[in-house]
């Protein structure tokens, strides 16, 4: 029962996010709201810029996400906050700021996330579309 009523707060407070902007959760309440995150499978964009809207900076955000989770969604909330970055020295302090909290084994995982910021790792793939299978000349 007393998981059902910290669900649906949870739930709440998750939902008030845009509506409460100017009210920034504690630490520990966000720490929380990314736990439920984590366990209802949301993506590691949806919860770094749902603390974002609640008010904290990219790497504030980056670093509590990236403290609160395990394994491989560490990682992968470390690569988000950087990839969220809008130019390089954002994208170097965030990168810092996570080399901080993670595992000392992790700093060159996360050097090679942000060589991956100026190789483009973070942009959107490009497909080419073509109505014509390949190998296959279009009729006429």
């Amino acid at each position: 029962m007393k998981q059902a009523i910290a669900r649906l707060a949870l739930m709440g407070a998750l939902a008030a996010l845009p509506l409460a902007a100017q009210a920034i959760m504690t630490d520990a309440e966000a720490t929380a709201v990314v736990q439920q995150m984590l366990e209802d499978g949301r993506s590691s964009t949806e919860i770094i810029e749902s603390l974002m809207a609640d008010g904290r900076s990219l790497e504030d955000s980056t670093v509590l996400s990236v403290k609160t989770a395990t394994g491989h969604a560490k990682m992968n909330l470390a690569r988000v906050g950087i990839c969220l970055a809008e130019d390089i020295t954002r994208a170097e302090e965030v990168a810092r700021a996570c080399v901080d909290v993670c595992e000392p084994d992790t700093k060159e995982i996360i050097e090679g996330l942000l060589e991956g910021y100026l190789t483009g790792a973070c942009d959107p793939p490009v497909y080419e579309y073509s109505s014509t299978p390949p190998g296959v000349s279009p009729s006429t």
